[in-house]
């Protein structure tokens, strides 16, 4: 066996069954051991190497096993690198695997070369040049174990073609797998026993508990530990935008989400008079807490934290108790804990009322849903997308002009529904590709992505990847013809001074007609409820180009524009 045979041995032991990349001058002998793998591997091939690693992202958050992609040197790892680093940043478990030039042309200026231990340094747990090909089966495990244990994060390998080609001089018992790095997180940790107890206390003398669940929570999968925990409690639950999903929306302690981005204002109201504020799998980051302004200091309030991460405890604000360990183990045994103590909390005056002010939310937010502007709301389409989200979904949201309607209003009714935004860096891009990733996971999901004219100019080669492979996905694309959220800012601070945010909108059903994606221009709210109609019957891929409304004409959902706005508001003069 070559270097490039063990390597796609070693995947196999390790159970991948999907790897994402684009071919290259030095992935051929790679793409050789891959094509002899083909019964036991599929290689997806992208049209760009970012959009490679946003789909293996996308995979490793629906799997719960590493995501893996590969690109040749050169130009690849340039492009690669931002779907590396949101991915680190994102704590998801992503491989990524570099073929490179011969170390003999080290240093000679050979064409593509480049330091890409060096490059992939500051956005991954590891990176590492491969020397030596009698060491591939060990340095193949310690990737799959930096991986997904600790908080999960990416992993790079850059392969010399003297590695990948030459003759391996170890044997088959070598080539052995960690089965418990086959899906993260791994070797999961809990708190100690006296710390638990110690939250456990605190949670049932609080007259005002709040449990906020971050993107932790999904990870670790701890949808039924949360819902346990809120039911005994009797204590609402508040997400961030990664935490979102983790509850039914429509459950009477979901309030929906908190920070900056698309807040539900009852759900801010929660966190600020809760007396006991447990953050799980969160980072208290400056989205989620309107730059540590959500909560306000109140030194009776009493903070808790559970993360897997140590060094996020207590980061940012002072917590009452840290606890470090996976959400689901740790949530489990507090829940064990309250059973322990026999306790279940008393029905809510204090519950009732953030209720009735969510009704009155919903009740004021269905004039918007229903005003049949043109163009179209992008409030609208959330609403009109809700009407048809009964079945499982998974639902996927590029960054921009999606990110604040989509987390204040779209609801996912069904506990089996998935929503995955990228949230580390916000780059554009992500959601086209990430429907390619999204299938590999769960090929009988029902798929839906959002994203703007912004992103689409960054991603829409891969809408022939989409057609290429017949994925069953409906693509909605919010056209307004400019860099909206770059807009709505410069409206707001600029004094209107718009520069270099406006293009032309073009035809883009034309171009997803091009690629041989079925797509259809959306203009009126009859388009609207036709085109979803069309788009959820099927079969897909399906495009629809919704002619929606800017964010300056109507500002979205945002906390900090809004306080902008009334504070930059001209006062009325009465005669």
């Amino acid at each position: 066996m070559n270097g490039a045979e063990v390597l796609v041995e070693m995947l196999k032991r390790y159970q991948v069954e999907t790897i994402f990349g684009v071919p290259g001058d030095t992935s051929i002998p790679l793409y050789d051991a891959l094509h002899a793998a083909s019964s036991s591997i599929t290689h997806i091939m992208a049209r760009d190497e970012r959009s490679s690693a946003f789909m293996a992202d996308t995979y490793a958050r629906l799997s719960h096993k590493p995501g893996v992609c590969e690109c040749p040197s050169g130009a690849g790892p340039l492009y690669i690198l931002p779907g590396v680093a949101e991915a680190d940043a994102s704590s998801i478990p992503l491989l990524v695997f570099t073929s490179d030039i011969p170390l003999a042309g080290e240093g000679k200026k050979t064409i593509t070369e480049l330091d890409c231990q060096k490059l992939f340094e500051p956005v991954t747990k590891w990176s590492h040049l491969v020397k030596d090909t009698a060491r591939l089966p060990e340095i193949i495990r310690r990737a799959f174990r930096v991986a997904t244990t600790g908080r999960p994060g990416a992993v790079h390998l850059a392969f010399p073609q003297e590695v990948l080609s030459s003759e391996f001089p170890g044997q088959d018992m070598h080539l052995y797998s960690e089965e418990e790095c086959q899906a993260y997180p791994a070797y999961r940790t809990r708190g100690s026993r006296a710390k638990l107890e110690q939250v456990c206390s605190l949670l049932m003398q609080a007259k005002r508990p709040v449990l906020i669940a971050g993107g932790g929570t999904n990870h670790s999968q701890a949808s039924e530990e949360i819902l346990e925990l809120a039911e005994t409690l009797n204590s609402p639950v508040v997400t961030t935008i990664s935490g979102q999903g983790i509850m039914p929306d429509e459950h009477e302690l979901a309030l929906g989400v908190i920070g900056d981005n698309g807040y539900h204002p009852h759900a801010h109201q929660a966190v600020e008079e809760g007396d006991v504020l447990l953050y799980c799998g969160c980072k208290l980051g400056s989205v989620s807490t309107i730059k540590w302004t959500l909560p306000s200091f109140k030194p009776e309030r009493k903070i808790l934290q559970i993360d897997l991460d140590p060094e996020l405890l207590s980061n940012n604000y002072k917590n009452e108790i840290s606890v470090a360990g996976d959400a689901r183990l740790v949530l489990r045994d507090l829940v064990s804990l309250l059973h322990i103590n026999a306790f279940q909390a008393e029905p809510s005056a204090w519950v009732d009322e953030l209720n009735r002010l969510r009704s009155k939310f919903w009740q004021e937010s269905a004039q918007s849903f229903r005003a049949g502007s043109i163009p179209l709301k992008p409030q609208q389409v959330i609403y009109s997308l809700n009407q048809r989200l009964q079945n499982p979904a998974i639902v996927i949201a590029d960054a921009g002009t999606p990110t604040p309607y989509i987390t204040r209003f779209l609801k996912l009714t069904n506990p089996e529904s998935n929503f995955i935004i990228p949230r580390a860096y916000g780059g554009l891009g992500y959601a086209i590709p990430a429907l390619v990733g999204a299938h590999s996971a769960c090929p009988g999901a029902n798929l839906i992505g959002l994203f703007g004219d912004g992103s689409l100019g960054m991603s829409a080669g891969e809408l022939e990847t989409l057609s290429r492979l017949q994925i069953p996905a409906i693509l909605i694309h919010f056209n307004n013809g400019s860099f909206g959220w770059i807009k709505a800012l410069q409206s707001l601070h600029s004094q209107e001074k718009y520069f270099s945010v406006d293009f032309t909108p073009g035809d883009p059903a034309m171009v997803a007609r091009g690629f041989g994606v079925q797509a259809l221009t959306v203009k009126t709210p009859q388009d609207l409820e036709a085109g979803l109609d069309q788009a959820f019957a099927g079969p897909g891929p399906v495009f629809l180009d919704v002619l929606s409304e800017s964010e300056v004409s109507e500002m979205p959902p945002v906390f900090s524009w809004e306080r902008a706005a009334r504070k930059h508001k001209k006062p009325e003069v009465h005669t």
